[in-house]
């Protein structure tokens, strides 16, 4: 009985804060569109990715440069310079 007697009793019952409320300057109208306009944009938007996706190259039609060959070609020599030289000292 001791523990409800010294209960604050602000916990209870807090003080009411009331601010000035400001109403909002318009409300927000939505745009609403036809099932017509929305079809025809989905019909562009897949016309753009189809045109898109045919003209990007894929990877496997890409052709390897010449200089890539040419560094493979000067590492190859490099590793086997030690075993050209002996060949030609002989």
């Amino acid at each position: 009985m001791e523990n409800s007697v010294s209960v604050n009793q602000n916990m209870k019952n807090p003080p009411l804060n009331v601010g000035i409320l400001t109403p909002p300057n318009s409300y927000y109208k939505p745009v609403l569109y036809s099932p017509e306009q929305a079809s025809k944009d989905i019909r562009k938007l897949n016309q753009d990715i189809y045109i898109s996706v045919k003209n990007s190259e894929s990877i496997e039609k890409r052709k390897t440069p010449k200089s890539v060959f040419a560094a493979l070609g000067l590492g190859g020599l490099a590793l086997c310079y030690p075993l050209i030289k002996k060949i030609i000292k002989k």
